[in-house]
């Protein structure tokens, strides 16, 4: 387990510009989201500046919109422009997977031989990982949907068991079912992940990379769920230092000119996209060896692995 976190840092330091072009992916969300907001900004502001012509006031304003956003033709446009958005932001994040895993598993593998390239990965893998990506998403959302229905039945036993004498047992039950729920959400989404990282770094289909994930998570369960646990705390905390670190240099800005007062806040959120990319790999390139790497005999060493051992194959294979 310990290896393997090691492992999948090394990989990711040693194929850094993939957490930089992780940023450029996420950066381009708000890119594909703008079609969406000019359109419904355009209309509302034709409908405003025709009433504001005719002499309306305030009132006015707020009635035409309401009747503009009212029309299905309207809202029909615009949850198409905004789906289009995602639909179009998620293949790309799969294409820089499938692209990018293959590459962290080479490194994985003592980086022997030519290194494979990020875009025959991400055109030759796109096939496979994206199946494993809309499944593990369904997966994450199970897992949320099941903590969210635990928390609101805590809220019920909680208003049911007040005042009376089973208000022990009952928040004892409450805090089981929550914790329960809490540990099924982190098994599927790492299972998700295992299924990612298999399609991405091996090449294999959905049901055999989720047949596989689910061999490999059922025979070391914890080992996952600490890795995963692990990626999150180094994320937060490392988050936690920036921040800490902006906000000094905020602090020191103050009374300045305001465009170096809006630097911390634009530097936060570029370290924060960073962040979130580059532990993205890590926890991929982690569960990635887990699963894959093979477990008889303690006598191979994780960091030289090769090719065969780790279950990689060549994008182009």
């Amino acid at each position: 387990m310990g290896r393997a976190l090691g492992a999948g840092f090394r990989a990711v330091a040693g194929e850094t510009w993939l957490v930089a072009l992780g940023l450029c992916v996420t950066l381009f969300r708000g890119l594909l989201a703008l079609p969406g907001t000019a359109f419904v900004v355009a209309v509302s502001w034709l409908a405003a500046r025709e009433v504001l012509h005719r002499g309306g006031g305030l009132p006015g304003v707020l009635a035409v919109l309401a009747q503009a956003w009212a029309e299905p033709r309207f809202r029909s446009i615009a949850i198409g422009l905004w789906l289009a958005g995602v639909l179009l932001w998620g293949a790309l994040r799969v294409a820089w997977m499938a692209g990018a895993v293959p590459r962290l598993a080479w490194r994985l593998s003592g980086g022997t031989g030519s290194p494979p390239s990020v875009t025959e990965g991400a055109v030759r893998r796109f096939e496979q990982v994206l199946p494993a990506a809309v499944v593990a998403l369904l997966l994450d959302l199970v897992g949320k949907g099941m903590v969210l229905a635990s928390i609101l039945g805590v809220f019920a036993v909680g208003s049911r068991a007040q005042g009376s004498g089973s208000a022990g047992p009952a928040a004892f039950v409450a805090a089981m079912g929550l914790v329960t729920a809490a540990v099924l959400a982190t098994s599927l989404s790492a299972l998700g992940d295992v299924a990612v990282a298999r399609a991405a770094m091996s090449g294999e289909d959905l049901l055999r990379s989720l047949g596989g994930g689910v061999r490999s998570f059922l025979s070391r369960p914890a080992a996952f769920l600490v890795v995963l646990l692990a990626v999150w705390l180094g994320s937060v905390l490392a988050a936690g230092s920036i921040q800490a670190a902006l906000g000094v240099l905020g602090a020191a800005a103050h009374g300045g000119p305001r465009w170096l007062m809006a630097l911390p806040d634009a530097v936060l959120a570029a370290a924060g996209a960073l962040l979130a990319a580059g532990a993205e790999l890590w926890r991929l390139a982690a569960v990635g060896v887990l699963s894959l790497a093979p477990q008889e005999g303690r006598e191979k060493r994780w960091m030289s692995l090769r090719s065969e051992s780790l279950g990689m194959r060549p994008p182009s294979q």
